[in-house]
């Protein structure tokens, strides 16, 4: 039985590997859209070839007017930036999220296999390598931005959340020489500034905890002038990891530091986002429950809502309660989800936008709990045999209907009949004249704005783009589109799908994917 959990744990690394390979190869490949905040993004990440070099980075938070807009640090503008490298299709941008993602499949393994000390070493080994499979065929790993793409500042989140905690894990348990403690520090402040860089989430939870963590480590021996420079040298270097941040700041009056500082103390007053005690509840359970109609069972159905309370809140009693491995790594996550719980209870979430990705934090969390509750129930027990029983078959259900989603996606951007994506675009982009002028059927220049960018760095077509059509404008309209569960669509005509579009048009020009109007 052992031999045989060993031999299947090496299977499931195997496939979690090439699996994920070929999905993030596929979406990056056939890169299909930005949105509008996405698409500034790329810009950003182009202008540095210009010698523009980010100072601020994402922004603003969608709540964020409570103080002016907020922006995020720069960081990561040169975290994607090596994918301009290889090409300035807008697939660039998702080439450093589909690197972390993939890298997050063993580092996810690696974090449960230590996690979970104590355990059986083929039974830890199986259940390490289960949690990198399973995480890898959540769907919403390819989808997770605005967008609906790999492209966006939160996707390596949980890459760096799991750095971030080995890191610390490392520092306190293990016996490291002088170097590896100095390097293991920096690492400490290279990740948190980079985190702190990727979403407004983790700027305000990943800060907080990072002072927390730091001043634990300085009085399990206050004495140590070893416990005051190597935490020293972590803030060190996140402070000068975030200097073109400060270059920008110095130049704005740090208006934008002001504003996320002041964001703090108003998101809590009455002319902030306040709410009752009642609503901080209802938030912080809807935080984490929702995840499993989101991300593990995708769906709104009453079936899923159901299974996603009760699986939630089985792993959560009993993986807490039976939990008995490497304490530094468990209550950090526990840490780091409640944090970031207690800050997502205290926003109004009826006024705020509230997609999957601004509970990056604790995206994880179930898969965590839920290997926790298998590594200590014991199957010889009447009840734990039900109850691990319960735990496969909803971990079954959750990789097929996920896989579902998966199938959806890849027969829609794949074969002749597709979305387009942005290789298409940019082919059928050259069949149009030069010095024309490219419209929007809906009045919408944000909407071709891919076009615009496509055109700029990849054509480089004498093109002009604008939102209003008139007489001699063209339009590109795609012949298909996705569902919501990703399957694909015929689209319908322009005066069916735009009922305002009142002006004349005829046919230009017809490739695989679009048919271009020419405005009469």
């Amino acid at each position: 039985m052992k031999k045989t959990l060993r031999n299947f744990g090496k299977l499931l690394i195997i496939l979690s590997l090439v699996y994920g390979a070929f999905i993030l190869s596929f979406v990056v490949l056939n890169f299909t859209n930005y949105s509008g905040d996405q698409i500034n993004d790329a810009y950003r990440v182009m202008g540095i070839w210009e010698n523009s070099w980010p100072t601020l980075g994402p922004g603003p938070a969608a709540w964020s007017g409570l103080v002016g807009d907020v922006y995020l640090p720069p960081l990561y503008y040169y975290l994607v930036f090596p994918g301009t490298l290889i090409t300035p299709d807008l697939s660039a941008q998702a080439i450093s999220n589909a690197l972390f993602t993939f890298l997050t499949i063993p580092l996810l393994a690696f974090t449960i296999y230590r996690l979970l000390e104590g355990v059986e070493k083929d039974k830890r080994f199986f259940l390490s390598a289960l949690s990198g499979f399973w995480y890898i065929f959540l769907f919403r790993n390819i989808v997770m931005s605005t967008g609906d793409s790999l492209g966006g500042n939160p996707v390596s989140i949980p890459f760096f959340l799991l750095c971030l905690v080995l890191l610390y894990d490392f520092q306190l348990n293990e016996k490291l020489s002088p170097k590896l403690e100095i390097l293991c520090w920096i690492g400490y402040g290279l990740v948190i500034a980079i985190i702190t860089n990727l979403h407004f989430s983790s700027l305000y939870v990943i800060s907080a905890v990072s002072i927390i963590s730091i001043i634990y480590y300085i009085f399990q021996n206050p004495k140590s002038k070893k416990q005051w420079t190597l935490p020293g040298l972590a803030i060190f270097t996140t402070l000068i990891t975030l200097t073109p941040y400060w270059i920008g700041e110095l130049g704005r009056n740090w208006i934008n530091t002001q504003r996320i500082i002041q964001l703090v103390f108003d998101s809590s007053t009455e002319e902030g986002h306040s709410v009752s005690l009642t609503q901080r509840f209802q938030a912080i359970f809807s935080g984490y429950i929702d995840l499993g109609k989101d991300v593990y069972f995708i769906s709104d159905s009453d079936k899923s809502i159901l299974i996603s309370i009760v699986f939630l809140l089985l792993i959560l009693v009993v993986g807490i309660y039976k939990f008995k491995g490497n304490k530094t790594i468990f209550y950090s996550l526990l840490f780091v989800w409640g944090v970031f719980l207690l800050a997502y209870s205290s926003t109004d979430l009826e006024k705020t936008y509230n997609p999957v990705f601004y509970k990056i934090l604790i995206y994880l969390s179930p898969i965590v709990l839920t290997m926790c509750s298998l590594a200590y129930l014991d199957f010889s027990k009447k009840l734990d045999k039900i109850l691990i029983s319960f735990i496969i078959c909803c971990i079954t259900i959750s990789l097929v209907v996920n896989i579902k989603y998966f199938a959806n996606y890849i027969n829609s951007r794949g074969g002749i009949s597709r979305v387009a994506n942005t290789s298409d675009i940019s082919e059928a982009l050259e069949t149009i004249p030069a010095q024309s002028i490219i419209c929007h059927p809906q009045e919408r220049y944000k909407n071709i704005r891919n076009q615009e960018y496509i055109n700029q760095y990849i054509n480089q077509q004498d093109l002009t783009f604008v939102g209003e059509c008139e007489r001699n404008f063209y339009l590109l309209y795609p012949k298909y589109g996705s569902l919501g569960d990703y399957r694909l669509k015929k689209t319908k005509s322009i005066s069916e799908d735009f009922k305002n579009f009142d002006h004349q048009y005829e046919l230009f020009e017809e490739t695989p994917l679009f048919y271009i109007y020419q405005i009469k």
